[in-house]
């Protein structure tokens, strides 16, 4: 019978197995053995719709002895010799759906009953060594899907270098390792790498397929580096929580380190030592400490997400340690070769045909299997391996791509990366990465200016998005030579040439964007500085005969004047900001600096002026309505009152972070102006690593 028709047959509907289908869904497991013990033979029949077989499915119970029982009721061994090793519509037998169980013992059940009963005969495989329709064995499988304890387990039965890949060669043949990365279980991934002839496996390269580096480089998600982008509370708890994992127990851990220690002490003595008498010693502190945190953990189900990605990080790191050590890709390199450099700058001016046409530096892109580890891991700013490889082997730094003669700083620059454009900062080495050329007549410059690998920042708005190219543009320039930045490339374009032909489209977008944004805010900034105007005409509580305010006395009637006049001027100078954009010209080197500096001030005058507005508004409401001796009606008041403000802040959020980097700036640009002898004093010099041969 050809594969086909036999899942054909599996997946056909039997009705007569509704009722047990209905008591495994509800855990009901008397009530299904009962049912089966009417008819034993039809717990090798199809059971559902995905092939399986009732005791198949009866494995969800995670009962040992249920699994034995039900076996037990089949009348002949041929029977319970069929339904070990009986697989459903996908081919995954008994032995492939136990690794899903808590019960480590229903390993255990299914090689002792198979023993007992003598079920195997001469030409059946081991039951783990049975394949699904994709070539994997129970313990591959159990990799895949993260089933820690199982696979370790389970590698107690086999010989583990026999499950190191699956078995289908037409097909695929990925290692498990492999597998362990691709889903993201680092615990079983770190566990397998201690393994002997792993190394062969982990950078197994047939030219089609990552090594496990290679793959761990481009998962930036699974480092530390990638956390600075989550929250303020969120980075809080981060740090506080414990290195160890919410689920790992110290117990297991010391006595898996007097095992690898290779103490002879056994396990009962290992654990006496792990459970001895408390004391003031600082692993007790740090014991406290975890359980704190865990309990913490198991009410908050946002603390229990934090800590268990504070165990990926830690892992994928170890991992990363492991995988660095042995990999040599980095010798891999250009160097050595003949090269083609242009000595003399050629200064050919672009006409307009070629600037119409555009360049094609929307290129094909280098498959990732081209590129080392470095280099993928500086393309998607993972800091933790670029520092780790150049920190083991200090020459990688000087490593060039075989396929377009780029190093790190190349790769790391034109992707946007700044923290591994910090890091090589900090090795001293931006000097001389930033004099080589890459292919196609590339200078370091040319690789900033291009915008085919650009993901859109993180700036809000258009205009913002702009300004930090060109500000990314200028931070860059700094290292190259100057002869450099008048190189053409191969199109006869300078790198300020193609800067300028790449972000045309940015640059229509900002412009149409800044020029809206001007009107309407001018709009808005307008009305509000009537309303305030208005207000200040018609104080609350009205004004006596000789012109003076009722209420002049009342410390909340001098807050309403502060906040209306502060109102008023706020939004008159705000539409002279929006004004002088919308008279601007919208040049690109005018998004630099001048039309950023000029759209946030108007926002920031803007936003004081609306939030001055709401709150003499509140405080208008206060005077009139004078509810001094009702201490819950005024809070209620002040709540209501005090709300816009509020929502406002929070609608207006990411305006309030531009805001803040615009303010970062310029405390950088002041401390640019403080004389460096000044700051020499009040700050101790750091330790630089340099290389003396980069130099």
């Amino acid at each position: 019978m050809d594969l086909g028709s036999e899942v054909e047959k599996k997946v056909k509907f039997e009705a007569k197995m509704e009722e047990p289908q209905a008591y495994a869904l509800y855990s009901d497991w008397l009530s299904f053995k009962a049912f089966f013990q009417k008819d034993p033979k039809a717990l090798i029949d199809t059971f559902d719709l995905a092939g399986n077989t009732a005791i198949q499915v009866a494995v969800r119970s995670d009962d040992p002895e249920l699994i034995r029982q039900l076996l037990d009721m089949l009348p002949e061994d041929s029977d319970r010799r069929q339904a070990l090793r009986t697989g459903n519509a996908h081919k995954n037998t008994l032995a492939h759906q136990v690794i899903f169980c808590q019960n480590l013992n229903m390993v255990d059940t299914l090689l002792n009953y198979e023993m007992d009963k003598k079920l195997k005969q001469a030409e059946d495989e081991d039951l783990f060594e049975l394949l699904n329709d994709l070539g994997e064995t129970p313990v591959y499988r159990a990799a895949k899907y993260g089933r820690f304890r199982m696979v370790k387990h389970m590698a107690g039965f086999v010989n583990i270098k026999d499950h190191f890949h699956r078995r289908q060669p037409k097909l695929d043949t990925t290692s498990i390792l492999h597998i362990a990365i691709i889903g993201h279980h680092f615990d079983v991934a770190l566990w397998l790498s201690k393994m002997e002839g792993i190394e062969k496996v982990a950078f197994a390269n047939d030219g089609n397929r990552l090594t496990c580096l290679q793959l761990l480089s481009r998962m930036p998600s699974v480092f530390r580096s990638y956390n600075s982008r989550a929250g303020f509370i969120d980075k809080l708890i981060y740090a506080f929580l414990p290195e160890k994992g919410y689920d790992e127990s110290s117990s297991d851990d010391e006595d898996d380190g007097f095992m690898k220690k290779g103490k002879k002490e056994d396990l009962e003595s290992a654990k006496r030592k792990v459970n001895k008498p408390m004391s003031s010693s600082p692993a007790v502190f740090s014991r406290i400490y975890y359980i704190i945190w865990k309990i913490a953990a198991k009410e908050w189900d946002m603390m229990k997400e934090i800590w268990e990605r504070k165990k990926k990080h830690r892992l994928a790191e170890e991992l990363a340690d492991f995988l660095i050590s042995q990999d040599n890709s980095w010798m891999d390199t250009k160097h050595g070769e003949p090269r083609t450099e242009v000595v003399v700058p050629v200064i050919q001016p672009s006409t307009k045909k070629a600037k119409l046409e555009k360049t094609q530096s929307l290129e094909n892109p280098i498959p990732c299997k081209d590129y080392t580890p470095l280099l993928l891991a500086a393309s998607t700013g993972i800091v933790e391996i670029v520092k780790k490889i150049v920190d083991l082997h200090p020459d990688a730094i000087s490593h060039v791509s075989q396929h377009d003669e780029q190093n790190v700083l190349h790769v790391a620059v034109k992707h946007r990366q700044k923290n591994v454009y910090k890091v090589l900062k900090k090795y001293g080495a931006l000097g001389r990465l930033g004099s080589q050329m890459a292919n196609q007549g590339r200078t370091l410059l040319h690789q900033v200016a291009r915008m085919d690998y650009y993901d859109g920042g993180n700036q809000p708005g258009v205009v913002f998005q702009l300004q930090e190219e060109l500000r990314w543009f200028e931070r860059v320039k700094r290292i190259v030579p100057i002869p450099y930045q008048l190189f053409c490339n191969d199109n006869n374009l300078t790198a300020k040439e193609l800067f300028d032909l790449e972000h045309s489209e940015m640059l229509k977008e900002a412009q149409e964007w800044i020029k809206g944004t001007a009107q309407s805010c001018s709009a808005v900034s307008v009305l509000v500085a009537t309303v305030v105007f208005a207000a200040a005409y018609t104080v609350p509580g009205g004004i006596d005969e000789n012109g003076v305010p009722v209420l002049i006395n009342s410390p909340l009637f001098l807050f309403f004047a502060i906040m209306d006049v502060v109102g008023l001027a706020s939004s008159l100078v705000s539409v002279m900001m929006f004004l002088s954009i919308l008279t601007s010209p919208f040049q690109m080197q005018e998004f630099y600096k001048s039309l950023p500096r000029k759209l946030t001030m108007g926002f920031t005058l803007l936003f004081i002026s609306l939030t001055t507005t709401l709150l003499a508004f509140g405080s208008t409401i206060l005077l009139t309505i004078r509810m001094e001796n009702k201490k819950w009606s005024s809070s209620l008041i002040y709540s209501a009152t005090f709300f816009p403000v509020t929502l406002f802040g929070l609608t207006q959020f990411p305006i309030v972070m531009a805001i803040k980097y615009r303010m970062k700036r310029l405390k950088k640009t002041i401390k640019r102006l403080i004389p460096n002898d000044i700051i020499t004093i009040s700050t101790k010099p750091k330790k630089k690593r340099v290389y003396s041969k980069y130099v």
